[in-house]
């Protein structure tokens, strides 16, 4: 399975739902994919897209923090899975994988500046292309 690299490119409130969305965007391409997340992760990834430091450490925060303190490093975040219309995502690392929720691996990647990937199969199911 081939992974493609994505760039968030909003984060906006759905006017459907009224649930928050990030919405990733294929970095060649004009592949979306949107992905639904609570509202404290939308705050949460709203503070690091706006580089807002908050007054106590939040959860993303303190995994960078215990990431470091084991001399590994996060090489990129993955949405790996999708199914029953929810995301999968894992952190990885030098040496191996760890699952993660999807916003806090978002936020990880923002927060840290490495690349998110969704891999292809997902990407076919749950993205959306744009013709433009």
């Amino acid at each position: 399975m081939a992974d493609v690299e994505m760039v968030i490119d909003a984060l906006r409130q759905s006017s459907v739902r009224g649930q928050w969305v990030v919405i990733l965007k294929e970095k060649t391409a004009e592949r979306y994919l949107p992905v639904y997340i609570g509202s404290a992760q939308a705050e949460t990834i709203k503070r690091e897209l706006t580089d807002v430091n908050p007054s106590t450490p939040l959860d993303h925060n303190l995994i960078c923090r215990g990431i470091a303190t084991t001399c590994s490093e996060v090489r990129a975040v993955k949405l790996h899975k999708f199914e029953d219309d929810r995301f999968a995502a894992k952190l990885i690392l030098d040496a191996s994988e760890v699952d993660c929720p999807p916003a806090v691996a978002l936020a990880i990647a923002i927060r840290l500046g490495v690349s998110i990937f969704s891999d292809e199969v997902v990407l076919d199911k749950a993205g959306v292309s744009i013709a433009i």
